[in-house]
This record gives C-alpha cells, sequence and structure tokens, in this order.
C-alpha cells in the first residue's frame, strides 16, 4: 500500500510540473498580441519562470529550510493555476491548485521531505 501511494504521488508530482510548465506556456500565447509574439512569449515565458525558480533553488548549494521549501512550491503552483485562469481555462487551474494541494499533503503524509 505503502508503495502504491508513493507512485500515485510521483504520477500526481509530474501532473503537477507538466501542468506549471504548460500554464506558463499558454499565458504566454495568450498574452502575444501577434502570432509570432505569442510563439515566442509561449517559449520564454517558462524558460524565464525557471530560470527564477531556479535562482531561490539553493538544494545543491545551502540547506534550505523545509517550509521555505513548500512555501516556494505552492506560490509557484499558484502563479501557475493563476496563469490558466488568466488565460480563460478557469477549470485547468482548479484542477493544477487541487493536485498541487493533494500532492504536498501526501509528501507529509508519507514521511517524506521536498527536499529528499
Amino acid at each position: 500500500m505503502y508503495l502504491m501511494m508513493t507512485w500515485i504521488n510521483l504520477t500526481l508530482r509530474g501532473l503537477m510540473e507538466l501542468g506549471i510548465v504548460i500554464a506558463f506556456a499558454q499565458w504566454g500565447y495568450h498574452m502575444g498580441k501577434t502570432t509570432g509574439f505569442s510563439v515566442l512569449l509561449s517559449i520564454t515565458a517558462p524558460l524565464v519562470m525557471f530560470s527564477i525558480w531556479s535562482l531561490f533553488d539553493f538544494r545543491n548549494v545551502v540547506s534550505t529550510p523545509e517550509p521555505f521549501r513548500l512555501v516556494q512550491e505552492m506560490f509557484i503552483s499558484l502563479l501557475a493555476a493563476v496563469a490558466w485562469y488568466i488565460s480563460g481555462h478557469r477549470m485547468l487551474g482548479l484542477a493544477l491548485a487541487i493536485i498541487s494541494i493533494i500532492h504536498h499533503i501526501m509528501v507529509y503524509a508519507l514521511g517524506y521531505k521536498l527536499l529528499q
């Protein structure tokens, strides 16, 4: 049962991360005024977001406190859910928020930490 829950949680994590990338790409496309600019924004928006995220991801540099990491991940998920909402995909934004919350609850319920 524990192994199955771990795999379910890893699947949720993958869905969450995929949803975040697609949300920022969709938001970038939605913000463009022309097709060319929309395509450019749909490529650069996720790259910029993850570049900014990596600046605050100190996993390999210093020890990041677990509460900070949780807030960081929830904030990124919230921004992605808002990006879905702004793009006109309200249900996808809600689904991403729910998946993110369930994933983070399961991390701690299974006795893991985000930085393992």
